[in-house]
């Protein structure tokens, strides 16, 4: 996951497109319940042509897991739902109507990230849909002032902080990272965020496999020109650079492999550039 600038992406927005959610937003908070969940249901229209600025802010890339696939369209999520979720005896858990029209709160999402899907392998339901749990103590924001006050459960690319919690091991299996290994609320929030973001999912797990061999074999040939004083040693750099590129895929996997070889000292030096 690596960290979004939202409020770069929205200042990148024209400002005609913006112009028009803030005048749907602005009519929310005068409307009847009825009328703002029927608005926000059908706002489709208003908020799908951000989704070109979302796009080019992570190079095509889903914010949550860094896949790129050129035949998904991709969905502009709310990170914080839109719909209204109730308790079980019908008092409103959460309903963040005051977003739905509000481009600080989309993010762009693989449709595995995003909607409910069954991981083939555990048979667990994951994926985003509707859930947006909070941490236990945690109040819920019923304005946007009150948003800062907020802790959720699922990780935010936009938070930088959240972006440094994810690790991954070799399989490509999401892991906490080694420096919150101690943190129990770290560790909560990952093993969630796994579920619920479909970080976890099989597909996603083997392409991070993939890329983690393919990383093994660059450092693998550059050990040998390490001890032959290549100079074809700063090729296999070149290559270890463009797989933690922002624009690549699975960057932030990228740097955590290469990061396990840093007992070289040529990978300590690529690292500390």
């Amino acid at each position: 996951m690596r960290y979004i600038d939202i409020q770069a992406v929205v200042d990148s927005i024209p400002e005609e497109i913006r112009d028009t959610l803030q005048a749907v937003d602005d009519a929310m908070s005068s409307k009847s319940d009825e009328d703002k969940e029927s608005t926000a249901s059908n706002g489709n229209s208003r908020w799908r042509p951000t989704k070109p600025y979302l796009e080019r802010a992570s190079h095509r890339k889903c914010w949550y897991t860094e896949s790129k696939n050129s035949g998904s369209l991709y969905d502009v999520d709310h990170f914080r739902p839109k719909a209204k979720i109730l308790n079980r005896d019908g008092s409103i858990k959460h309903w963040y109507w005051f977003l739905a029209f509000n481009p600080i709160n989309y993010r762009l999402s693989s449709q595995i990230s995003n909607r409910l899907n069954t991981n083939p392998d555990s048979g667990h339901t994951g994926g985003k849909g509707k859930h947006f749990p909070l941490m236990e103590g945690s109040s819920c924001a019923t304005d946007v002032g009150e948003l800062d006050q907020e802790c959720p459960v699922i990780l935010d690319p936009c938070v930088e902080a959240d972006t440094v919690l994810l690790a991954f091991q070799a399989d490509g299996r999401p892991v906490v990272s080694a420096h919150y290994t101690d943190n129990q609320d770290a560790k909560y929030r990952v093993e969630k965020s796994k579920l619920l973001l479909n970080l976890d999912y099989p597909t996603f797990n083997e392409d991070r496999e993939h890329l983690y061999n393919k990383i093994r074999k660059y450092i693998e040939r550059g050990d040998r020109y390490a001890a032959e004083g290549n100079s074809a040693l700063e090729d296999v750099k070149d290559d270890l650079r463009d797989v933690m590129k922002p624009e690549a895929e699975y960057s932030k996997a990228a740097e955590c492999y290469v990061r396990c070889f840093r007992d070289r000292t040529w990978v300590e030096e690529l690292i500390l550039e």
